[in-house]
């Protein structure tokens, strides 16, 4: 049947997980990168195009617009950053959880306690089980 999987695919996006070493809980989805990329190269496209044709070079236009460019671009990459959501979370908390995730990576907590490592290859032993009967008079 023809356009079976058109809601899987978007219901179950292709997702990206890890990039080097940089982890993504939830992954980050193919379509969104790409539409964020071709949306930049455009930006890009755009703002040299219509440099060089204003104006006599391209050089020119960057150095007479150094100052929107060097205020605009960080502001708009940093509202981009700042709105997205990273595991359900503003940047701030998430990069907090992933500095305590790397600082506890190798270690193991019960009721906000370390428990020794080694203790996990120790088998355990238990008591025997004692009843006590009451007696029939």
């Amino acid at each position: 049947m023809k356009g079976e999987n058109f809601t899987k695919e978007y219901k179950y996006p292709i997702k990206i997980y890890n990039i080097g070493k940089i982890e993504f809980a939830n992954g980050i989805e193919v379509r969104k990168m790409v539409v964020a990329g071709v949306v930049i190269l455009l930006m890009i496209l755009m703002f040299s195009v219509f440099g060089a044709s204003f104006q006599s070079g391209t050089l020119r236009f960057l150095m007479s617009n150094w100052l929107v460019i060097l205020v605009c671009v960080p502001a708009v990459i940093s509202f981009v950053v700042f709105s997205m959501k990273y595991d359900f979370k503003p940047v701030i908390p998430f990069i907090k959880d992933r500095m305590n995730f790397y600082q506890t990576k190798n270690k193991a907590f019960e009721h906000f306690e370390e428990v020794p490592l080694n203790q996990f290859d120790i088998d355990l032993e238990f008591e025997p089980l004692e009843r006590i009967t009451k007696e029939v008079q």
